[in-house]
């Protein structure tokens, strides 16, 4: 089993940094308002989407080559793909969403889907992937 991290762009931690900066402070405000129960809801709620998940976000994505598949983590999203399944993969700087922290992106082709990550080590991770018995080229 091989991880490799998620290439991180400043500007995208930055981004994720000012969420979780902006909605603790929005929630801790909320608080000091008093406790009523809306005040209460609201601020877990910030607290859940704003903070914990760009948290959840940084500290879990990921990309893990084990036997014959890939498993791409993002937070609470979870795919594994069969590494006989792709296609093809290519570079990309796509702004589309995605289960990557970097505009520096493998787009991956497989079973009429796709999806792009941006593994730090893209030739570790391609060559792992090959190791495996990927035929298609870069």
């Amino acid at each position: 089993m091989t991880t490799f991290k998620s290439k991180m762009d400043s500007w995208i931690l930055l981004v994720l940094l000012i969420s979780v900066a902006i909605s603790v402070l929005a929630a801790v405000s909320l608080l000091l308002q008093g406790t009523r129960f809306v005040n209460v809801a609201v601020a877990v709620f910030l607290l859940a989407v704003g903070a914990l998940l760009p948290l959840w976000l940084l500290a879990t994505t990921r990309y893990v080559v084990h036997g014959h598949q890939l498993e791409v983590q993002c937070g609470p999203m979870k795919w594994t793909i069969n590494i006989a399944d792709i296609s093809s993969i290519t570079e990309t700087n796509n702004i589309l969403s995605s289960p990557a922290l970097s505009l520096d992106r493998l787009l991956i082709r497989y079973k009429n889907k796709e999806i792009m990550i941006s593994p730090a080590d893209k030739a570790g991770f391609l060559k792992a992937l090959e190791q495996r018995g990927l035929q298609v080229g870069k």
